[in-house]
């Protein structure tokens, strides 16, 4: 009888072990270790500054100073701490939408493919990157508590900023448990809307002038905590069920978080994003367009924006907070604030004639005038704009000059920004004593902001 050995089983220790006797310890070059010295320190510092910036700062300054610029009498007592509610809904939402579309543990294709689809211990070797979401979700949840404290004028800030680490911490946690399939995959989603809906009940509540309390003491965090630390130890213990496809699922929109960060252009990670959530929302019954060119235009466009939800709750997300904002402020701040809602309820239903302006091989197929084909693709986005425009009138007082500015605006400001070509990085330099001033890429990212901002100049004249 033949006796057969069986190999022993190689764990992710014992394979970096043999590497590294094998081949030895890669070091890296003496520059990038100065430079990621270099950054880190920039970072601790500038962290450190804003860590001390909230801590010192009154929580009625803020509030306080945009009346006083205003030139209106306010006073503390009088400020509804309830919006405090709203801001930590708000940002906890945004938080919720962040972990959604960045994964939220990933890798890049390298790592995936080389390493994490062998048979090593993938848990071990995600640990290291698990921790570093809960350090980013607990980081940007006490920035959220500090900011709502702000809202609320809450006088006790350490308790609201200790409540919205926790929770930001909790928020990682339970990504991290829906991309490990410990969850179900709508758990999120849900999440997401009951928050907007806390939110928004609050809101009006607010609106209202009835006063919502805020519980600005240590028991609120006391009782969240035990519930976040028990999803955070689920969440070490369960990361190992992740494939390497899903780490690699959200690695393309980090890779072009990262380019765009490098090259200045925010347009690549959205292109990523929109493309991943067109994936998501998969197949449609086709539906017959209309005959003639422009009518099929605008049918399709209308037919984007139905099958997608976002850009009706971002518009709703900024009717409300022009609401909220420019009922407290100056008429100037107001129509600001009234443009801004415009301008991004403009930009969000304007996605059709960005993707017709970025392919011109697509254009030249449709066999007409670039104007031709962009005008048609403007209606959606103008019918937004109008609606949005009536909508958050009376923040500036029905005024029908104001109306018009802003509507006009934000239309001229998304056309020029849509229809922008693409960036070039080789042009006129400045050369000056203390660097060099690329005017012609600065040049380039006006087309768009220069129309918002002709309109918010015209609007200071008149309010």
């Amino acid at each position: 009888m033949a006796l057969t050995e069986q190999a022993p089983t190689i764990t992710g220790a014992h394979a970096l072990r043999k590497a590294r006797r094998r081949f030895g310890r890669v070091h890296a070059p003496r520059t990038d270790r100065a430079g990621t010295v270099v950054l880190s320190a920039l970072g601790a510092y500038v962290v450190s500054g804003l860590v001390w910036w909230g801590a010192t700062r009154p929580p009625t300054s803020l509030i306080g100073s945009l009346h006083t610029t205003a030139g209106r009498s306010w006073d503390a007592t009088s400020w509804n701490p309830g919006w405090a509610w709203v801001v930590g809904a708000a940002l906890l939402v945004a938080g919720i939408a962040a972990a959604r579309a960045l994964g939220p543990l990933t890798a890049s294709t390298e790592r995936a493919f080389w390493l994490l689809s062998t048979p090593v211990d993938r848990a071990s070797m995600l640990h290291p990157g698990v921790v570093t979401v809960f350090a980013a979700g607990a980081c940007a949840g006490a920035a959220g508590g500090r900011l709502a404290a702000f809202a609320g004028t809450v006088e006790q800030r350490p308790p609201l900023t200790a409540c919205g680490a926790v929770l930001g911490l909790g928020v990682a946690a339970l990504a991290l448990l829906v991309q490990a399939r410990v969850l179900p995959t709508r758990t999120l989603p849900v999440v997401q809307i009951l928050t907007a809906a806390l939110g928004g009940a609050v809101a009006a509540v607010c609106a209202t002038g009835t006063v919502v309390p805020v519980f600005g003491t240590w028991p609120p965090a006391a009782v969240v905590a035990p519930p976040a630390l028990a999803m955070c130890c689920a969440a070490l213990l369960r990361c190992g069920r992740i494939t390497a496809a899903e780490l690699n699922e959200r690695a393309e929109i980090t890779a072009a978080a990262r380019t765009s960060l490098i090259g200045l252009d925010p347009t690549l990670v959205v292109r990523v994003h929109d493309a991943g959530a067109w994936k998501r929302v998969a197949a449609r019954r086709s539906r017959a367009l209309p005959p003639g060119r422009p009518r099929a235009l605008v049918r399709a466009d209308l037919l984007r924006n139905l099958r997608r939800p976002s850009p009706f709750a971002t518009t709703a997300v900024a009717v409300c907070a022009a609401w909220a904002l420019g009922a407290t402020t100056q008429p100037v701040v107001a129509g600001w604030v009234q443009l801004s809602a415009v301008y991004a309820a403009t930009l969000v239903f304007s996605t059709g004639l960005r993707d017709l302006a970025s392919k011109p091989d697509l254009r030249a197929m449709l066999g007409a005038a670039d104007r031709d084909l962009y005008r048609p693709l403007m209606v959606v986005p103008a019918c937004a704009a109008a609606a949005v425009t009536a909508v958050t009138a009376p923040v500036t007082g029905w005024s029908p000059s104001v109306s018009a500015i802003v509507a006009a605006g934000a239309c001229v400001a998304v056309y020029r920004l849509r229809t922008r070509p693409a960036t070039e990085y080789d042009g006129l330099v400045l050369e000056t004593a203390v660097g060099q001033v690329p005017l012609d890429l600065i040049r380039q990212w006006m087309r768009g902001p220069d129309s918002l901002v002709a309109a918010g100049l015209l609007l200071a004249l008149i309010l």
